[in-house]
């Protein structure tokens, strides 16, 4: 969890661990501070992507990426049948 003008700590060993993900969920964020909207850029193609939040900005250029457009709570209503059908494969 990085909170909004918050530094991402270990900014490299995060983009490592990215790099490595099953999943990669972005909840309640603009995405548009930085560092931390940048770690979105490191995840691979294939991975699935969902981002959360009430005003999502445009995000060219990602593969794989879910949208939700509603706020944490309601958001992330949706967001749990399709994990589930995911780590069901």
């Amino acid at each position: 969890i990085v909170w909004f003008e918050e530094p991402v700590p270990m900014m490299e060993e995060a983009a490592n661990l990215v790099r490595e993900a099953d999943i990669f969920l972005i909840i309640g964020t603009s995405l548009v501070v930085y560092p931390a909207a940048g770690l979105v850029n490191y995840v691979p193609p294939f991975v699935p992507k969902f981002v959360v939040d009430k005003k999502i900005p445009l995000l060219p250029g990602i593969p794989n990426i879910t949208t939700i457009e509603k706020a944490a709570t309601e958001g992330m209503k949706e967001v749990l049948p399709l994990l589930k059908e995911f780590l069901s494969k």
